[in-house]
C-alpha cells in the first residue's frame, strides 16, 4: 500500500521535473523556426532587391515606380537586418518583429512590375 501511495507523488515529481524541459524544447523549437524564417526572409529580400535594382537600371523603368521602390526596400532592409544579425548570434527573435519584416518585404515586392 505504501508503494501505491508513493506512485502519484513520484509521477507528479517526474512531471514537475520534465515539464520545464518540455517547455524549453518547445521554446527552442520556436526559436529555430523563427531563425529559419529570418534566413528565408533574408534570401527573399536579396532576390527581390536585385530585381528592384535591375528594374531601376532599365531605361524603360517608370520613374514613379522607381521613386517608390527605394524607400520600400529600405524599410524592409531596416527591419530584416537586425533580425538577421540576431538569428546569426542565436538571440531570441520576436514573432511580431519577424512578421513586420515579412510584411515590409511583401509591400516592397508588390511595387515591382510583373514580368511578362
Amino acid at each position: 500500500m505504501k508503494l501505491s501511495f508513493l506512485r502519484p507523488k513520484a509521477v507528479a515529481l517526474t512531471a514537475a521535473l520534465l515539464l520545464p524541459l518540455a517547455l524549453t524544447a518547445c521554446g527552442a523549437n520556436q526559436t529555430v523556426q523563427r531563425q529559419q524564417s529570418v534566413y528565408g526572409l533574408s534570401l527573399s529580400y536579396a532576390a527581390a532587391a536585385q530585381l528592384a535594382a535591375d528594374y531601376e537600371k532599365n531605361p524603360a523603368a517608370d520613374p514613379a515606380v522607381v521613386a517608390k521602390l527605394k524607400p520600400a526596400f529600405q524599410k524592409a532592409h531596416d527591419q530584416i537586418r537586425p533580425l538577421d544579425e540576431a538569428a546569426r548570434k542565436g538571440d531570441p527573435l520576436g514573432e511580431a518583429a519577424v512578421e513586420a519584416a515579412q510584411d515590409a518585404l511583401d509591400a516592397a515586392r508588390t511595387l515591382l512590375p510583373a514580368s511578362n
